[in-house]
C-alpha cells in the first residue's frame, strides 16, 4: 500500500501536498510536511520554500484570506471542500481541493478552465458534490484504501431477507483489525452471520440502526458503551450504506473515553486550583532555578553564536570544569571528544543545506533545520575520563519565534551503556546458543494464523524451501499422517488459552520421500486485554538423534541376536565369583539351564582335577595383578563326562575404578583338543609311512627352495646324506644334470597346485636314474602357502619298459605293413588260379551236362560241385580278410547319408533273400514312429546280408528282423531258432577267426562278426548278441538318431 500511494504521489497530474496543523495559542497555523514537483509547478514556488521549517504555509492565491478558516473547518468536520483561485504571479486558474486524512490535510492544486467572476470570489465553498471529475473519485478510492489499513475495524455487511423484512446481515469483507477488536478471525465471520457470531446486537439496538441506514440510507455515527470480547468497552460507530450493503466502523475508544473523564475531573480540579495555583506562580521561577540547579541532567544554554552563557550544577559535577571555566568562554563541542565529535560534525554535514559549515556551526544549523539533533556522545571531563552521554541540542525562540540560542541537556548513560553492553553479550550468547543448538525460531500470529520464521529456521532446515512456510496450514500440509492428529490437539489446547507448547513430531516431504524428527517448544503472549495475540518458540531438528536411537536399538538387537547367536558361552560374574550373566550358548556347551546356573559360583562347574589350578589363575585377576586372563581348563558336562573350555576373562570396574566382577568368554574347544590328538597320531603314521616309502617325499618352504623335510629315500636314491641336504638345501641340485635344472627349478617356483614333472638324477655310484614328481600345496587357511609338498617315484625301469615298448611296437608296425603287403599280393595270386580252376569245372560241367551217357557223370558232379564249394568259401576267405587289412589300415571311407530305414531295409531283403530254395522268408517288425537316420548304406548292406544269411545258415526257420524307433536311437534285431552260442564264448564271437564249437562243421570264414561289428563302429554304432544254446540267437544294432 504505501508503494502504491508513493507511486501515486510522485507521478500524479495533480499538485499534492500534505500539510500538519500546529497548534498556537489562539489559533491553528498549518506547515507543509511534503510536496511532489506537480505542486511546485504549478504554484512556481520550490520545496524548499514550501517547507521550509517553522513557517506557515502561505500560498500566492487571490482572497487566500479565508483559506486558514476552511483548512480549520475541514480539520474539524472531515469534510472536503473544493473551489477556483487566480493565481496573480502564474495568471492561471487553478482548481484547489482540501481533504483530511488522519491529522493531517491534503491539498490537491490542478489547472482549472476559465471561470466566473462569482467563482473566483466565492473561493472555496462547501463540501464536495458528487458531480466532481473521476480522477478526484480515484483519488479519494485511494486515499479510503489508506484509511482501510488504520487501526480502525471495518466490515461490509449484505442485509438478509426473508419475507420482504431484513433478518440479519452476512459479511462480505473484514479487516485483521476487527478480528482483533470483536475476538473472531476473519476467517469466522466471513463463514458466519452477524447474528449468529453476535447476537446481542438485536438487544443494544445495533441490529435496529444497521436496518434503519439500509431502509433510509442516512448515515448514522454514534458512540455507545457495548460488551465487546466479554467486557464493557467504549466504541465509535460509523454506519453507512454502500449500494444495497452497509459499511459497518468500528473503533475502540475506550481509553479515549477514559481520558475524557479524566480531563473533565481535571477540569473541575484545575477550576479549583487556578486561584491557587496563580498564588503559586512567583514560586514557578524559584522552582525553575531550583530544577536547573538540581537537576541529575546536565544543561548548559549558549547563544545564537554557540557560546555557553548558562550551566547547572549537575553539568560542573559530570565535566569537573566550574561555571566561570565554560560561561563565555567555550561552545559545548569544547567538552566533547575530539574524535568522536568530528566523525559526527562529518555525518551531519551531508544533511544541511549549506555543506560549507563547519565544527560548532554544522550543530546549530542542524538544530535550527531540523527542530532539534540527539546523539549519543562522548564527554571528555577536566581530568580526561570519558563519559559517555546523550546529548540533546534544541533551538531556544522567543514569542516571536526569533532564535535565542540553544539548549544542549546531557543525560549520563555509563550504566545505560554498561546494561547494554551486558544486553549485547547476552545477545551474541543466545546467537551462540542459537547456532550451537541449531535452532529455528518461529512466531505464530494466533489470530491470522500467519508464521513468521527467521533466517535461522531456513539455515538450519534447508529441506523446507525459503517462504513456503507462510501460514499455519502450510505447516500442517507437511505433517506426517500419524502426527497430525496430535498436533492439531496441541493447537487447539493453544488457541483454548494452554500457554506453553512442546511437541514432538515427524514431518515428512513428499518429493524427496523423507521424514524429519522435529521438537517444538514455545510460549505465548498475551495481549493489552488478555487477549492471544501470537506464540514464539524454537523448533530442533531431532532426525539425526532419532536415526542415532534407531541405530542404537538396532544395534542393541544385532548384538543381543548376537550374543545369544554366538557359539561361545558369554559370562559375567561377581566379586565373589557367582554367574550374573549367561548367554545361551551356555546351556550348548555344558548341558546346565541359565536359570539353575545363575547365582552360583563358577567352580561347581570345573572339572574337580582342574579347580585348584583354574582357582590359581583366577586369584591375581581378581588381585588385580593382570587385567585378563586365557587359559585352557575342563568343565563338568551335565550329561556326564567332561568338555574342554578356553577361558578368557577380563575384570570389571564402575565409575570409581572399583571391582565389579569379571566377564569374558567361554569357548568350547572339546573338538580341536580331540583333532590336535588326531594329529598327533596322524603325524606319527605320516613320519612311519613317509620314513618307509620307497619313493621320495619332502616338503619345502613356499617362497624358497629350502627343504623342511626329506624322508630317508633320499639317501638311498642319490647317495647323499640327510644331514647334508638340511644343512645345504641346494645339495638337491648338485644331483640333477645341468640340461635339466632350469626345469626343476621353474616346477619349485611355479605356485599352481597339481605339477607334474620329470627329472633326471644321477647316483653317486654314478647311474643316472629317472624321477617323475608330483607337487601339492599346503595351505594354512584363508588361501595363503605354507609350504609346498612333493612326491618323487623312480620310474627308472618304467622308462626302459617303455624304451622296449617302443622298440616292440615299431617292429610290430613294420610286420604289420609286410602282412598288409603279403594279404593284397596273396589275394591277388590265389583269385588267378582260383578262377582258373572255376573255369576248368564249368566246362567239365558243361561238357558232363551235354554227355549224359558218360559212366562217372554222378561222380564227377559230385565232386565238381564240392570243388567249386571250396573255390567260393576261399573268395569269401581272401574278400573278408582284404576288408580286414583295409579295416585295420584305416583305409575304409565311411559316407553317412539320411536314410529311410523301412525302405532300405526292404530293398536288402528283395535284393538277397527273396529266392530261398526251401522257401523261406524274412519276417518283419516295426515298432514306433518311422525315422531318417544316418548311415553308409554300403557298410550297413553288409551288415544286414551277413546277420540275416548267417540266421538262415543256423536255422531252419524263418529268421525275424525287428525295427524299433525310440527317441535317441534305432535298434535293428536279427533273430533265429537255430543251435545258439554256448555262453562262455560269446565274448569272443566277435573275434577274428572265432568259430563257436558247435558250428564247426559248417562252413564259415570266423570273420563275418568281426567285420560287422568294425563297419557299426564307423557308422558310430554298436552290435550286441544274445544267445541260448537250442533256443536261438539274437544279433541288435543300436544306430544314435543324431551320429
Amino acid at each position: 500500500m504505501k508503494k502504491l500511494v508513493q507511486l501515486w504521489f510522485e507521478g500524479s497530474r495533480y499538485g499534492v501536498a500534505f500539510l500538519r496543523p500546529v497548534r498556537q495559542q489562539k489559533s491553528t497555523v498549518f506547515r507543509c510536511e511534503r510536496v511532489n514537483y506537480r505542486f511546485t509547478q504549478l504554484l512556481e514556488q520550490t520545496s524548499e520554500e514550501l517547507t521550509r521549517t517553522g513557517n506557515a504555509l502561505v500560498l500566492p492565491f487571490d482572497k487566500a484570506d479565508d483559506l486558514s478558516g476552511q483548512l480549520e473547518a475541514v480539520l474539524k468536520d472531515g469534510d472536503p471542500r473544493q473551489g477556483n483561485y487566480y493565481l496573480h504571479k502564474a495568471n492561471r486558474w487553478v482548481s484547489l481541493t482540501i481533504l483530511r486524512m488522519g491529522r493531517q490535510l491534503v491539498l490537491q492544486v490542478s489547472e482549472s478552465d476559465k471561470v466566473s467572476i462569482a467563482d473566483h470570489y466565492h473561493g472555496i465553498g462547501g463540501p464536495v458534490n458528487a458531480d466532481q471529475p473521476n480522477d478526484l473519485i480515484e483519488l479519494n478510492q485511494l486515499l479510503q484504501a489508506v484509511v482501510d489499513s488504520s487501526p480502525a475495524g471495518l466490515s461490509l455487511l449484505r442485509p438478509i431477507y426473508e419475507d420482504g423484512q431484513i433478518t440479519d446481515f452476512r459479511y462480505l469483507i473484514t479487516n485483521p483489525q476487527n478480528s482483533l477488536i470483536t475476538g473472531c478471525s476473519q476467517q469466522t465471520m466471513l463463514e458466519k452471520s452477524l447474528l449468529t457470531l453476535f447476537p446481542h446486537l438485536l438487544t443494544n439496538g445495533i441490529f435496529a440502526k444497521l436496518v434503519d441506514v439500509v431502509c433510509t440510507n442516512v448515515t448514522l455515527h454514534f458512540e455507545m458503551l457495548d460488551d465487546i470480547r466479554n467486557s464493557q468497552r467504549w466504541g465509535s460507530f460509523t454506519l453507512l450504506r454502500v449500494g444495497g450493503d452497509v459499511l459497518f466502523t468500528i473503533q475502540d475508544i475506550t481509553r479515549l473515553k477514559r481520558t475524557e473523564a479524566d480531563l473533565r475531573q481535571a477540569n473541575l480540579n484545575l477550576e479549583q486550583r487556578i486561584a491557587e495555583r496563580t498564588a503559586d506562580l512567583r514560586q514557578l521561577s524559584a522552582f525553575q532555578q531550583a530544577i536547573l540547579t538540581y537537576a541529575g541532567l546536565g544543561i548548559s544554554a549558549t547563544d545564537s553564536q554557540g557560546v555557553i552563557q548558562l550551566v547547572n550544577p549537575a553539568l560542573e559535577t559530570l565535566t569537573g570544569y566550574q561555571a566561570d571555566e565554560l560561561v563565555g568562554k567555550r561552545t559545548p563541542g569544547f567538552l566533547r571528544e575530539p574524535s568522536v565529535h568530528h566523525r559526527q560534525v562529518d555525518q551531519l554535514r551531508p544533511l544541511l543545506d549549506d555543506q560549507s559549515l563547519t565544527d560548532e556551526n554544522t550543530v546549530m544549523a542542524y538544530a535550527k533545520q531540523y527542530g532539534f539533533i540527539r546523539r549519543e556522545n562522548l564527554i571528555q571531563t577536566k581530568s580526561g575520563q570519558i563519559i559517555p552521554v546523550l546529548s540533546t541540542v534544541s533551538g531556544l525562540y522567543d514569542d516571536q519565534n526569533t532564535l535565542l540560542g540553544f539548549v544542549d541537556i546531557v543525560t549520563d548513560i555509563s550504566s545505560l551503556k554498561s546494561i547494554e553492553e551486558a544486553l549485547t553479550k547476552t545477545q551474541h550468547r543466545t546467537d551462540l546458543a542459537i547456532k550451537a543448538g541449531k535452532l529455528g525460531i518461529w512466531e505464530w500470529n494466533l489470530l491470522t494464523d500467519e508464521l513468521i520464521l527467521d533466517e535461522h529456521f531456513y539455515a538450519y532446515f534447508s529441506f523446507f524451501e525459503k517462504g513456503c512456510l507462510k501460514h499455519i496450514n502450510d505447516f500442517l500440509s507437511l505433517i506426517h499422517k500419524a502426527d497430525l492428529a496430535l498436533v492439531n490437539q496441541t493447537i487447539e489446547s493453544v488457541r483454548q488459552g494452554k500457554s506453553i507448547a512442546d511437541l514432538s513430531f515427524r514431518v515428512y516431504k513428499p518429493d524427496t520421500q523423507t521424514t524429519y524428527y522435529l521438537k517444538v517448544d514455545g510460549i505465548r503472549f498475551e495481549g493489552e486485554y488478555d487477549s492471544v495475540r501470537r506464540m514464539i518458540g524454537v523448533v530442533i531438528d531431532q532426525t539425526s538423534q532419532r536415526q542415532a536411537e534407531h541405530s542404537l536399538q538396532e544395534s542393541e538387537l544385532r548384538y543381543r541376536s548376537l550374543v545369544d547367536n554366538l557359539k561361545e558361552a558369554v559370562f559375567q560374574t561377581d566379586t565373589f565369583g557367582m554367574w550374573t550373566y549367561l548367554n545361551p550358548a551356555w546351556e550348548e556347551i555344558t548341558g546346565f539351564s541359565i536359570a539353575e546356573s545363575l547365582g552360583t559360583s563358577f567352580l561347581e562347574y570345573v572339572f574337580p582335577e582342574d579347580q585348584k589350578r583354574n582357582l590359581e589363575l583366577f586369584e591375581p585377576l581378581m588381585a588385580r595383578q593382570k587385567s585378563y586372563c586365557r587359559h585352557e581348563i575342563r568343565y563338568v558336562s551335565k550329561a556326564g563326562g567332561y568338555r574342554w573350555i578356553e577361558v578368557f576373562a577380563r575384570v570389571t570396574v564402575n565409575e570409581d575404578n572399583e571391582l565389579t566382577g569379571t566377564t569374558g568368554t567361554l569357548t568350547d574347544i572339546t573338538e580341536r583338543k580331540l583333532a590336535e590328538e588326531a594329529l598327533r597320531e596322524s603325524e606319527q603314521r605320516f613320519r612311519a609311512i613317509a620314513e618307509n616309502l620307497d619313493e621320495l617325499f619332502w616338503i619345502r618352504d613356499s617362497e624358497n627352495l629350502d627343504v623342511l623335510y626329506m624322508n630317508s629315500a633320499f639317501e638311498r636314491l642319490s647317495g647323499i646324506s640327510m644331514a647334508e641336504l638340511y644343512q645345504n638345501p641346494r645339495a638337491l641340485l648338485s644331483i640333477v644334470p645341468e640340461e635339466d635344472q632350469p626345469l626343476l627349478i621353474q616346477a619349485f617356483r611355479q605356485p599352481e597346485p597339481g605339477t607334474d614333472f620329470q627329472f633326471r638324477a644321477r647316483h653317486q655310484d654314478g647311474s643316472l636314474r629317472y624321477f617323475h614328481v608330483r607337487l601339492f600345496t599346503m595351505e594354512r587357511g584363508y588361501g595363503k602357502q605354507s609350504g609346498r609338498i612333493g612326491v618323487g617315484t623312480d620310474i627308472t625301469n618304467v622308462v626302459e619298459n617303455k624304451r622296449l615298448l617302443s622298440e616292440s611296437l615299431e617292429k610290430e608296425r613294420s610286420l604289420n605293413t609286410l602282412k598288409s603287403q603279403f594279404i593284397s599280393i596273396a589275394s591277388h595270386q590265389f583269385r588267378t588260379p582260383l578262377t582258373s580252376i572255376q573255369s576248368s569245372i564249368d566246362l567239365i560241367q558243361y561238357y558232363i551236362s551235354k554227355n549224359n551217357e558218360f559212366p562217372f557223370n554222378n561222380i564227377i558232379q559230385k565232386y565238381t560241385g564240392q570243388i567249386s564249394q571250396q573255390i567260393t568259401f576261399l573268395e569269401e576267405l581272401i574278400m573278408d580278410t582284404l576288408t580286414l587289412s583295409k579295416l585295420e589300415e584305416g583305409k575304409v571311407q565311411v559316407n553317412l547319408q539320411k536314410t529311410d530305414l523301412k525302405t532300405f531295409i526292404q530293398d536288402v531283403i528283395v535284393s538277397t533273400f527273396s529266392n530261398q530254395a526251401d522257401g523261406r522268408s524274412v519276417q518283419q517288425a516295426m515298432i514306433g514312429e518311422p525315422m531318417a537316420v544316418w548311415v553308409d548304406t554300403k557298410l550297413m548292406s553288409h551288415v544286414l546280408i551277413n546277420l540275416l544269411a548267417n540266421a538262415f545258415k543256423f536255422s531252419s526257420a524263418d529268421p525275424l528282423l525287428t525295427v524299433r524307433y525310440t527317441p535317441g536311437s534305432v535298434f535293428i534285431s536279427v533273430s533265429d531258432k537255430g543251435i545258439g552260442v554256448p555262453a562262455h564264448e560269446l565274448p569272443n564271437l566277435f573275434s577274428k577267426f572265432f568259430r563257436a564249437s558247435n558250428a564247426r562243421q559248417i562252413n564259415g570264414t570266423g570273420l563275418g562278426l568281426a567285420i560287422c561289428r568294425e563297419y557299426m563302429h564307423l557308422q558310430q554304432g554298436h552290435i550286441e548278441v544274445n544267445s541260448e544254446v537250442g533256443v536261438g540267437t539274437t544279433f541288435t544294432i543300436t544306430i544314435p538318431i543324431q551320429n
